[in-house]
């Protein structure tokens, strides 16, 4: 039987979603039916025996001993300072203007939201404790009990983000892939996100990531050299498609081209190039009271793996 992976057709995976890059050696089948439930899924019974995660996700996955490991592809990237949106009349101006205000979030484990608080708490002395948080659903974590950690005001409703910020119920949202267009009542925190970026890149040597590859670990174990294989067709795909992409292509909320400027492009998949990121992540994931510890990097992927 062919093994099953997961494929969204965006970014470096389109190249394997529509064949020009194969995993060679392997009978697979590709696809990409429903998103929400290869998330969601990997909680009880993967529904592909390769699948994508946010890295929050997949690190809680872990945390709580599901039969899946890491592959070291990451199928996106985002600077989350793109996507801080703020009501026009809340007179919040800086990260710190958060506390105490109601911040909108797609479910307090959901991945952007993550790096967002993470960055904020590193970079601006941004306190997570003193917000009155508005964690909505669906998100990629539906249907899975993600505890409130201790400490933390977390209100669970169902609102329309976008149209509560809009009329003012809630005071700012933490938004992912650069957020959704203003409009007249809402504003970016930053006047210039693109400099606050550069801030948080150069004071970290943080590219945050989002989405990457885990697998059943039983299917990596009946099928040796596998994972090797996935990463292998991952890295030429990507390797096209950062070349490929013209600059004018807004990718997660900024310009190609400015990222090509700024030394921010390509990106690179595997461990080491990740390192920092990886470690950043489990750092934010474990102090936002979301994994019970804090996990060494190598112990997330398969053997072998680098």
């Amino acid at each position: 039987m062919a093994i099953s992976i997961a494929t969204p057709n965006e970014f470096a995976s389109a190249y394997i979603a529509d064949g020009r890059v194969g995993i060679e050696n392997f009978d697979v089948s590709l696809g990409w039916e429903n998103g929400t439930l290869a998330y969601t899924s990997a909680f009880t019974d993967p529904i592909y025996d390769v699948t994508i995660l946010p890295l929050t996700n997949f690190l809680i996955a872990m945390d709580r001993g599901m039969p899946v490991i890491g592959i070291p592809v990451f199928i996106d990237y985002f600077f989350p300072q793109m996507a801080i949106r703020v009501h026009r009349d809340s007179g919040i101006t800086t990260p710190k203007e958060l506390e105490g205000r109601r911040v909108g979030i797609r479910g307090f484990g959901f991945n952007p939201g993550v790096w967002i608080r993470g960055g904020m708490a590193d970079v601006y002395g941004f306190d997570l404790t003193k917000v009155q948080w508005v964690s909505a659903t669906p998100n990629s974590m539906s249907h899975v009990d993600v505890p409130i950690p201790a400490g933390l005001s977390i209100e669970q409703t169902d609102p329309d983000l976008a149209s509560a910020l809009e009329n003012g119920a809630i005071d700012a949202v933490l938004y992912d892939r650069g957020g959704p267009p203003l409009t007249p009542n809402t504003v970016n925190i930053f006047d210039d996100p693109l400099t606050e970026v550069l801030r948080y890149h150069n004071q970290t040597g943080v590219f945050p990531l989002n989405s990457m590859l885990l697998a059943k670990r039983d299917v990596l174990k009946a099928n040796p050299g596998l994972g090797q294989a996935i990463v292998a067709a991952h890295d030429t795909a990507c390797e096209r498609y950062c070349a490929d992409v013209a600059d004018d292509v807004a990718y997660m909320g900024i310009a190609v081209g400015w990222l090509r400027e700024h030394g921010l492009w390509p990106y690179h998949q595997g461990i080491e190039r990740n390192r920092v990121a990886l470690e950043t992540i489990i750092r934010y994931t474990h102090e936002q009271g979301l994994i019970s510890e804090r996990p060494a990097v190598e112990s997330l992927f398969f053997d072998g793996a680098h």
